[in-house]
């Protein structure tokens, strides 16, 4: 596998660079730094990968059951990582919604995705004296880490949703984590490409390295391409939160620069894929389509015969929100935390599609019980 950057300008903070580590230079390499053994071309490994996903999922309970009751009246605070994105603002208004059926307070903070505007957040959440934060959809505790030791000091837990992968560990500062399959995401989105090209891929990959789940979801993409489609190109272009607005320019220049590109993967649809398609559609590449991931209604939406978004590995936003609150009545119960909070995904394309946008978002009705039983609140 042949990787190749180009790099662009950051504006946040250092400590966010942390989600650029591993992510060497050499042929054949992973996004952890290690090798992966290349057996030749497996189109058949991949197409199995990807029908695996198809199905609804089944709901797993995060941990025992949790008397919602005893955290009546509390407060919780969220801060988002931007409230320009879809995907982020869709999940927090449902955990406003989930939140107040389990009795809550829930606030949500409205920024334009800067890192003061996320110090701000936390600040005036620990003034109005929140029982529990959280810092949702791609916001590092590392960027706010002077208030996340503050509410730690003051015992009031600080929990990172949809941030980390099932199997990263989170800052040590914070109380507990929504964690989420992303690398398992990121090997989705690798081989719907590899089976779209017939393993031909050359692909451009749009990141936001300064969010930690950027980097599970480039370990799963690599290690896939180098597992089983060897010779197939891999080349990333970065933005960050802030100026995602710049992103149709920035991927326009990389499709003129680099006309061999067959295939784009965009790691975060909402942020990334209108943008994207506006370029594609710009430079009449008709040939080129888009795998992506979350899952924003918005973007499913956009998904028919003959369109450039072609296929998302979705997330329902919903069920993230469930097990979002699951994690903070747990916090405020003086539960434990979970670590299995058990988010599934499911890949949609034309032939699904459909189910994504029904009551339930293609992953059933039955988890919004299973949780109010989880809850004692049935």
């Amino acid at each position: 596998m042949r990787v190749r950057r180009r790099w662009l300008p950051f504006v946040m903070v250092a400590a966010l660079a942390v989600a650029v580590a591993g992510c060497g230079d050499d042929e054949d390499s992973t996004a952890g730094g290690t090798t992966a053994a290349a057996s030749g071309l497996d189109l058949a490994g991949a197409q199995a990968e990807i029908d695996t996903y198809r199905a609804v999922p089944e709901f797993t309970a995060p941990g025992p059951a949790v008397d919602a009751a005893a955290a009546k009246g509390k407060t919780l605070a969220i801060v988002p990582a931007s409230s320009n994105v879809p995907f982020v603002t869709t999940i927090a208004d449902n955990m406003v919604k989930v939140g107040t059926t389990a009795g809550l307070t829930v606030t949500v903070f409205k920024n334009q995705g800067t890192p003061a505007e996320w110090a701000k957040g936390v600040s005036d959440a620990l003034s109005k004296n929140a029982d529990s934060i959280d810092l949702l959809a791609g916001l590092d505790p590392a960027a706010v880490s002077a208030q996340v030791t503050q509410a730690k000091g003051k015992n009031i837990p600080v929990v990172a949703t949809h941030l980390y992968d099932v199997n990263q560990e989170g800052d040590p500062n914070i109380a507990a984590a929504t964690n989420i399959p992303y690398e398992q995401a990121g090997r989705l989105l690798a081989n719907w490409a590899i089976v779209r090209t017939e393993g031909k891929a050359n692909v451009l990959v749009t990141t936001i390295n300064q969010v930690n789940s950027t980097v599970p979801m480039m370990t799963g993409i690599e290690d896939e391409f180098a597992t089983r489609c060897p010779d197939c190109t891999i080349t990333k272009v970065d933005s960050t939160i802030a100026d995602l607005g710049k992103l149709q320019q920035q991927v326009q220049s990389e499709l003129t620069a680099n006309p061999d590109i067959n295939y784009v993967i965009n790691l975060y649809d909402s942020a990334q894929a209108p943008q994207t398609e506006a370029a594609i559609k710009a430079l009449s590449r008709d040939d080129l389509k888009i795998a992506t991931f979350n899952g924003t209604p918005d973007i499913l939406k956009l998904i028919k015969p003959g369109s450039v978004i072609e296929m998302d590995v979705g997330e329902n936003l919903e069920w993230i929100a469930y097990a979002a609150v699951d994690q903070h009545l747990r916090l405020l119960t003086g539960a434990e935390p979970t670590t299995t909070p058990n988010v599934p995904i499911r890949v949609f394309d034309e032939t699904n599609v459909a189910e994504a946008l029904e009551d339930g978002a293609g992953f059933g009705t039955a988890f919004r019980d299973e949780y109010a039983t989880l809850w004692g609140l049935k």
